[in-house]
């Protein structure tokens, strides 16, 4: 009878343990494999021993700087974590950087254009994955509140959160629960996205919701299984879009570039000149990449003088010409550039390249050498 209780009692133990290696999830979420191929779910990978790693200082600064409105806030095993030298890189990916959820976190900076922040704590975790899980649940039955290496000073500048974390134990890192009191949410619309194992999305929402109470969640949330976390870009990305951002969301919060000036070339015989705007077809751009150029001006018709440039113009998208006199064309058959000073049947291989900005009157008057050169 002693015997079969303790058989039972070992059986319980062995059951008990496995239940803990999947409630714990990788960096990239609540489940990374172990060297004995069981599922796990711790978080990501590490920094460089003991300090703060440098995209995490610069993406600390450039959150602080509140300039963006969006700011995507992150936990991840990679920037939380001490390097051990003999760390095998085939062995335990997910203790090297970049983590799942840092590469997730990544992908959102770049489709929404916003700030960057990775919450990091003072303490790192040990690259070994027992120790770390040892200490994960540690915290987590202590409900700790692990001291954090910087804070969000600026954070009024943002009306919407990103926040990405991995699943621990069914929740969330202690980590996260610092960051979520050190900063107040309320009002601010935050979406969840998140890297697991078998154990999804768990209680972490739960969790999260009663730690920002004032925040706005939205029940719309990207989660992955961490196995699948590095190749979520495209998914990631089209949930930032489906939900409003990125696209022209992105385009709009950096900073407005200088319209291109107007390309203008200008056509030079004795002492006349006339001048062209170019449009901003490839056809147009291959002629002004040609230049300057010296040709001989033909006669054809009574309505046109054409020259041949030295290599042929890509039409792709070219607009058709339709114009009257004034305008300067590509005949694609023949490979032809085409000053037009009287009217002309519209062709579907003649294409617009320009129109005459001044000196048109002396169109008709092209003849012989002429020099074509740009307008700085």
């Amino acid at each position: 009878m002693k015997r079969l209780f303790a058989l039972l009692t070992a059986i319980a133990m062995l059951l008990s343990a496995a239940g803990c290696q999947t409630a714990v999830g990788s960096d990239a979420g609540v489940s990374a494999a172990d060297s004995s191929g069981s599922s796990s779910s711790l978080p990501e990978a590490a920094s460089a021993a003991g300090g703060e790693s440098a995209a995490a200082s610069s993406s600390s600064a450039a959150a602080q700087e509140g300039s963006g409105g969006i700011l995507v806030a992150y936990f991840s095993w990679a920037d939380n974590a001490v390097l051990d030298e003999e760390v095998d890189a085939v062995a335990s990916p997910s203790v090297l950087s970049p983590g799942n959820v840092e590469e997730l976190a990544g992908w959102v900076q770049e489709e929404t254009g916003g700030d960057l922040f990775s919450i990091q704590v003072a303490d790192p975790y040990p690259s070994d994955w027992d120790a770390c899980l040892e200490r994960a649940n540690a915290e987590r039955g202590e409900d700790a509140r692990p001291e954090l290496v910087a804070a969000v000073e600026n954070l009024d500048g943002y009306d919407t959160v990103f926040l990405g974390y991995p699943n621990w134990w069914y929740g969330v890192p202690m980590a996260l629960l610092t960051f979520l009191e050190q900063n107040d949410l309320s009002g601010k619309e935050v979406y969840l996205f998140c890297s697991h194992g078998t154990g999804g999305l768990a209680q972490s929402v739960e969790i999260i919701a009663e730690a920002a109470p004032g925040a706005i969640l939205s029940d719309n949330i990207f989660d992955c299984y961490e196995e699948e976390a590095p190749s979520s870009q495209e998914a990631i990305q089209a949930w930032v879009r489906e939900l409003g951002f990125g696209g022209e969301t992105a385009a709009a919060q950096e900073p407005a570039q200088p319209a291109q000036a107007a390309r203008q070339i200008q056509v030079q015989w004795g002492e006349e000149t006339v001048l062209y705007e170019l449009n901003d077809s490839a056809a147009a751009a291959a002629l002004y990449s040609q230049l300057p150029l010296t040709v001989e001006i033909e006669d054809y018709s009574t309505n046109e003088k054409i020259f041949y440039p030295p290599q042929q113009l890509d039409t792709t998208g070219a607009p058709l010409a339709e114009g009257g006199a004034g305008t300067l064309a590509y005949y694609a058959p023949w490979g032809d550039v085409v000053f037009f000073y009287d009217s002309y049947s519209a062709n579907p291989s003649l294409y617009e390249l320009g129109q005459v900005v001044s000196g048109g009157e002396l169109v008709g008057e092209l003849s012989g050498t002429v020099v074509i050169q740009p307008v700085e």
